[in-house]
């Protein structure tokens, strides 16, 4: 039996994985191309957050971009997370820019210019339902405390703009962990 397409009716020769009639398939890169690129970005933070404060991150792009991780991890204490687009509430105060560190660091990865900036320190007032969700919390018996972790791995599209991240303590006492975000830049 024969095909009823020959190999180059898919285009050129290296998009096919063999030369073999009902074998051949076509080539996918399994990896992402803005790795490889080097569009891809990361942030780590600590978290200490005290008792009756809010703690502000306003990340900040010209383009759009993947939002592929969001990771909330507490030890001590409860926070909860929550998500904003610029529009639904008002920045005040100053905010500071924060360490971000490339996802490629391989000696051949290209030049590619950051575009997104993040930074902390600031408020935002709102009364609009937020975006987003993440509420976390510890034991508060020393004999049971254990590290929790609640994280948003699904990748989403959004749109160049600002967002503000909120970080708020749930209950009377403080709270401590960490924060991770991960983007890729789609300039």
């Amino acid at each position: 039996m024969s095909a009823p397409y020959r190999i180059a009716d898919f285009g050129p020769s290296d998009l096919l994985t063999s030369d073999r009639e009902y074998f051949r398939r076509l080539r996918v890169d399994v990896a992402e191309t803005g790795f490889f690129e080097n569009r891809e970005f990361r942030i780590s933070e600590e978290l200490d957050i005290g008792t009756g404060e809010q703690l502000v991150y306003k990340f900040s792009s010209p383009v759009d971009f993947i939002l592929q991780l969001q990771a909330l991890s507490v030890d001590t204490g409860g926070i909860r997370f929550t998500a904003y687009r610029a529009a639904q509430g008002t920045e005040g105060g100053a905010f500071t820019p924060i360490e971000m560190y490339r996802v490629n660091l391989m000696d051949d990865a290209p030049d590619y210019t950051r575009q997104a900036s993040i930074s902390s320190g600031g408020t935002f007032t709102t009364t609009a339902k937020p975006v987003e969700v993440i509420r976390l919390r510890t034991s508060g018996s020393t004999a049971q405390q254990a590290t929790v972790t609640g994280a948003v791995g699904d990748q989403r599209a959004l749109a160049a703009g600002d967002y503000y991240l909120v970080f708020t303590v749930l209950g009377n006492s403080p709270a401590t962990g960490t924060f991770d975000l991960k983007w890729e830049e789609r300039p």
